[in-house]
């Protein structure tokens, strides 16, 4: 009977495994993945650290501080090496080392195997939406969990012996993205907590100072910090995922299902916390805080998700030890019985392969026009590019802003950009702004053309700006497809008509 349980888990494990990596399956390249590889690209081949900016033709920040700089040194000869799949098994390898992190997380605290598997099954679709392929934030998720592991370690054992492991970490992480504040924010949550507790708190206030003293190991030295000062507290209405879930889901940029599956994974963490009576300070705290990043921008739900795994098992292990004294619910599963659950296990790992392999999960997809699903993946102006690249009509190129980094990955240096989605690591406040008043065709949206003329233009076909341009007599089209529409200056085109639209 012992061994066939053992099976049974074995089992379970492995569904939970290939569910995951179903669930984390999409195969749409996201826009941050062209400014990455170009990074790579200039850094391996220019053979010095590039510390301005060489892709925009607006003004820019110097230095240029990219806090995702090691991401692309790292990404561009891994997409070279072994292309798509490449890229693809790293984020699956981070995901599920993330999720392996905060399960060991759980099971330190006590938690039993099948409310652990369950938590993370509920907790899913919160943590589908960092794993785009592919971001540098799977650096940053793969980093918090393993802080929730060795801090919550170090809490329950009063042996600080493993912390020496978040200087290191932290200085391989500050290099990869600039999410390795969450982790200084988890050391410092933790000192505060068990300060209130009055518990041992001097070891993380050590560490934090250590781990914070660390990320000084960056090729930009304290003007990173300078950079995160102003990159943290600036606000950014334009750019959805920053925007919080409530407005998000108001205007359109969040989902039903993913608001509505969000307010439920709160409720859970809510009528845990009430039934168990919780009174764990610190794991409350960080729970609490990361639950108002949620909410506060929609991106910070996987923060959230990871700190229900970690922490909130432990309490629904304790429902199930409680339900298990009750007659009539043991009498339900030995009703049951291990051949139903061990079939119904089976043909879901057999239906999840399937679906996962029908995916084609290694493979990177570039759409080349929008999709009507209810949350579209981007797309991109491949077919304005692919025209663009052997004519060679102009040096600046005003783009819409998903599509910078796609487009100064394949036209650089035939053309330089504005503006991209390297934001506010390039541009300054007042570029961008003027930049946004353009693209959203709002009063004073000639204003960039006249500080910043471009010779092309690429933008959206739906887009407000581009009923406006198609007014201008300064303006003319060149190219148009069901996704983007490409103007040039009307006095640098031949007479004729615009390039006809391509067939969908």
């Amino acid at each position: 009977m012992k061994h066939r349980l053992l099976n049974l888990k074995a089992a379970a494990v492995l569904l939970l495994i290939i569910f995951m990596l179903y669930c984390l399956s999409s195969t749409a390249a996201d826009p941050d993945l062209w400014g990455y590889l170009a990074f790579g690209r200039l850094f391996w081949g220019q053979g010095q650290f590039p510390y301005e900016d060489v892709f925009a033709y607006v003004p820019t920040l110097k230095p240029w501080i990219y806090h995702e700089w090691l991401t692309g040194v790292l990404f561009y000869p891994l997409y070279r090496t072994l292309g798509p799949p490449g890229l693809q098994v790293l984020k699956y390898a981070l995901a599920l080392a993330a999720v392996g992190a905060v399960y060991l997380t759980a099971r330190r605290r006590g938690a039993d195997l099948w409310p652990t598997a369950l938590l993370i099954l509920f907790a899913l679709s919160c943590l589908r939406l960092g794993y785009s392929p592919v971001r540098a934030q799977v650096f940053t998720y793969f980093g918090f969990a393993v802080f929730l592991y060795l801090l919550e370690d170090a809490r329950l054992s009063g042996r600080w012996g493993k912390l020496w492991l978040l200087a290191p970490i932290q200085i391989v992480w500050c290099n990869l993205h600039g999410g390795f504040l969450a982790g200084l924010g988890l050391i410092f949550l933790y000192a505060v907590g068990e300060a209130w507790s009055r518990r041992p708190f001097r070891p993380y206030l050590v560490w934090f100072l250590v781990a914070g003293l660390a990320t000084l190991i960056n090729p930009y030295g304290l003007k990173y910090w300078s950079y995160l000062a102003q990159a943290v507290t600036m606000p950014r209405p334009e750019i959805t995922e920053w925007v919080s879930i409530v407005e998000g889901y108001k205007q359109g940029f969040v989902g039903g299902y993913e608001f509505y599956y969000f307010l439920a994974l709160m409720a859970v963490a809510v009528l845990l916390a009430c039934w168990a009576r919780w009174r764990e300070v610190t794991p409350a705290m960080v729970l609490l805080f990361t639950l108002y990043l949620a909410v506060r921008h929609s991106r910070h739900q996987v923060f959230f998700a990871l700190a229900f795994v970690a922490y909130l098992p432990l309490l629904l292990s304790k429902y199930f030890r409680e339900l298990t004294t009750r007659p009539g619910f043991m009498a339900a599963i030995d009703r049951l019985g291990r051949k139903i659950p061990a079939l119904a296990v089976l043909l879901l790992i057999c239906l999840f392969t399937y679906r996962l392999a029908g995916h084609n999960p290694l493979k990177l997809e570039v759409p080349s026009e929008p999709s009507r699903a209810s949350r579209p993946p981007p797309y991109y102006p491949v077919g304005a590019v692919d025209y663009l690249e052997p004519r060679h009509l102009g040096k600046k190129l005003l783009v819409h802003f998903d599509w910078g980094e796609y487009c100064l990955w394949r036209l650089y240096p035939q053309c330089l950009v504005a503006i991209d989605g390297r934001y506010e690591t390039v541009y300054p406040e007042a570029v961008h702004k003027e930049y946004f008043d353009f693209l959203m065709g709002r009063k004073g949206w000639r204003n960039f053309l006249a500080h910043y003329p471009p010779d092309l233009i690429l933008i959206g076909m739906g887009s407000r700006i581009y009923g406006l341009l198609s007014a201008d007599p300064q303006w003319r089209q060149v190219y148009a497809d069901t996704g983007c529409a490409l103007f040039r200056r009307r006095d640098q085109v031949p007479a004729g008509p615009a390039q006809a639209p391509r067939q969908p």
